[in-house]
């Protein structure tokens, strides 16, 4: 008789249990491990940040105040000198009087502003800047007004005006080569003094160094002397307006024979 040996057939691969090897489970293991760690970081840094921010802001207040408190109470930063710019000598020392910028205190608690307003009210600085320089220095910085005529007031002085129409100091005699302006009126109005302005202002600079007198009328026409060589010329300019062409005008006819140049009407110049 013959016995049949029954045998089971193996499995198909896909139908094996599966099975970890070791060390994919420690690959696993550690990258679980190595994402709670930053967990754990960002979370305490989430943690520090607000107390972070709070020192930092304790830190810049307690700055600011170290700050205001050395600027405005303490004496290590005491204003002790004043700085002129822009002008030097006697004008530097009239600078420093008007300014009248109180020493020995704090630096920050100087008023700049009250020192820049009393040199601008006294009309002698075109320009006027006044600012505090770390630790003890107030700069004064200015622009001195220069006069470019000088008109005769009715009591015999002087005053002198620049180039804007600005008249801003009273003197006995005018400054060497500036002229004097006159009227034959009383006294020579504001709308003369522009008239004579815009006149000289045409002039080329080195024709307006030899200008020695000016003369306004009521009706603000313009003449002056102009000096060429060694001979005085007397220029009627007339009103405002053509400035430039009755300067080269002036400029060419300077030279020719006459004592009057007469450029009041440009498109009809006379010399005689």
């Amino acid at each position: 008789m013959i016995q049949s040996r029954s045998t089971r057939a193996p499995l198909p691969p896909s139908a094996a249990p599966a099975s970890r090897s070791p060390r994919t489970a420690t690959v696993a293991g550690r990258g679980l491990a190595s994402s709670r760690r930053r967990f754990e970081r960002r979370a305490a840094a989430a943690r520090r940040r607000p107390r972070l921010l709070a020192g930092i802001g304790v830190g810049l207040l307690l700055l600011l105040g170290l700050v205001a408190w050395l600027g405005w109470f303490s004496t290590v930063l005491t204003a002790t000198t004043v700085e002129v710019r822009g002008v030097s000598g006697a004008a530097a020392a009239q600078v420093r009087q008007v300014a009248a910028v109180p020493l020995g205190g704090p630096l920050m608690r100087v008023d700049t502003d009250a020192a820049q307003e009393r040199l601008v009210a006294g009309k002698a600085w075109r320009e006027v800047s006044v600012s505090r320089s770390l630790p003890h220095t107030v700069v004064v910085d200015v622009t001195p007004r220069v006069a470019v005529l000088a008109v005769r007031s009715a009591g015999g002085r002087v005053d002198l005006v620049d180039g804007d129409g600005i008249d801003f100091a009273t003197v006995a005699a005018p400054p060497s080569g500036v002229p004097i302006v006159s009227s034959g009126a009383t006294t020579v109005t504001k709308a003369g003094v522009t008239a004579a302005l815009q006149a000289l202002g045409s002039l080329e600079p080195a024709l307006r160094r030899t200008v020695s007198g000016v003369t306004v009328s009521e009706a603000d026409q313009v003449s002056f002397r102009l000096k060429v060589k060694d001979a005085t010329k007397t220029v009627v300019w007339g009103g405002p307006g053509d400035g430039g062409m009755k300067a080269r005008l002036v400029g060419i006819l300077a030279s020719q024979p006459g004592s009057t140049i007469d450029v009041s009407v440009p498109s009809s110049p006379v010399t005689r």
